[in-house]
């Protein structure tokens, strides 16, 4: 994931926000940001992993996009949902927002989303989240032996019966362990980064149906960087991508992984063709790639709607704006009171 091709160039500046500015400084500064491989363990949120490496992936690639801590007037403003605040007053930028794992936003006139299931109207554009930093792929001197399966993402969030003493026991009786990967105070994103002795991606995630339906499908793309076929649980980001039965295997109990884990113990040219097929569908998510989409929208609906606003009348601007905007901001609070809500009780 090391590549870097020059992308054609924005028909506008854009500015990315972040808020952080005491964390980001330095960066914002630099007319030559730093690869993100070096300030990944910066990251702490969506807010970052949006705003900042976006702005980092497309500067380093030639493009006239800055990073700053606040919205600029009469400009192209890219923002994570939570730094689209009310008290801001964005209606005087042309704002771009990045649904991450949150609520939809309102209060802006075009939406980035990491969901396909979020894609509601013409204002809605899909991109994959970026793939794993510095990922480490697994030792392919391990051939097709099945015998460390990992989960890596926040404890809170895998399902309790892949965790219970019985399915453990079953794992053991085949001589497999189950790696959690969950705390990120003991060195930061790079407990989830290294697959170097993985086998076996096993993500069944304890979610609501809403919280499925707003998350990406990065488990699986990092799992296909990796080199480790996966067990994922039913999701629409993942059934999104599935082509074919080599994708991945999907679980919905302990009894579906131990079927799979077994077919993939005893059938080792199945193992190798989910790996190749794996890094083959990689491809379609590279940094490059995904740089590429993101240059294609800014450069495409982003800058026609953008070209409209600007056209828009005194009157509108002066007086439609701030209206549009109220309105917006309150169905932007009902769509946070919906978040929470329907994230603890779907």
């Amino acid at each position: 994931m090391q590549e870097l091709s020059t992308q054609k160039p924005l028909p506008y500046p854009v500015y990315f926000i972040s808020k952080n500015i005491q964390v980001w400084q330095d960066v914002m500064e630099s007319p030559h940001p730093p690869p993100v491989e070096q300030i990944i363990d910066r990251f702490r949120d969506g807010n970052d992993s949006w705003s900042v490496q976006t702005y980092v992936q497309l500067k380093r690639r030639g493009l006239n996009v800055h990073l700053v801590p606040r919205y600029i007037p009469g400009q192209i403003c890219v923002t994570s949902y939570d730094h689209l605040g009310l008290r801001d007053y964005p209606f005087h930028s042309y704002v771009v927002a990045c649904q991450h794992d949150r609520g939809r936003p309102e209060i802006c006139e075009q939406r980035i989303v990491q969901n396909r299931l979020n894609v509601i109207d013409s204002t809605d554009h899909f991109i994959p989240f970026w793939p794993q930093v510095a990922l480490k792929p697994r030792d392919r001197c391990r051939g097709s032996k099945v015998e460390t399966i990992v989960y890596k993402g926040r404890s809170i969030y895998f399902a309790q019966p892949f965790q219970s003493p019985e399915f453990l026991q079953q794992l053991q009786s085949l001589g497999m362990t189950l790696s959690l990967s969950t705390d990120l105070s003991q060195g930061g994103h790079r407990v989830w980064t290294d697959y170097r002795q993985a086998d076996v991606v096993l993500a069944v995630r304890n979610c609501t149906e809403y919280d499925l339906s707003i998350k990406p499908a990065s488990k699986l793309i990092n799992a296909w960087f990796a080199g480790c076929p996966a067990l994922l649980g039913p999701e629409p980001a993942f059934e999104h991508l599935r082509q074919s039965e080599l994708d991945y295997i999907e679980v919905r109990s302990p009894q579906d992984a131990i079927a799979a884990l077994k077919r993939l113990r005893d059938e080792p040219e199945l193992y190798a063709a989910m790996v190749e097929n794996g890094f083959r569908r990689a491809k379609d998510f590279t940094p490059d790639r995904i740089a590429l989409l993101w240059r294609d929208l800014l450069a495409g609906s982003i800058a026609e709607g953008y070209n409209r606003w600007l056209s828009q009348s005194p009157i509108q601007k002066l007086i439609g704006r701030p209206i549009k905007f109220m309105g917006r901001a309150i169905k932007h609070k009902r769509e946070k009171q919906r978040f929470w809500v329907s994230i603890r009780n779907s």
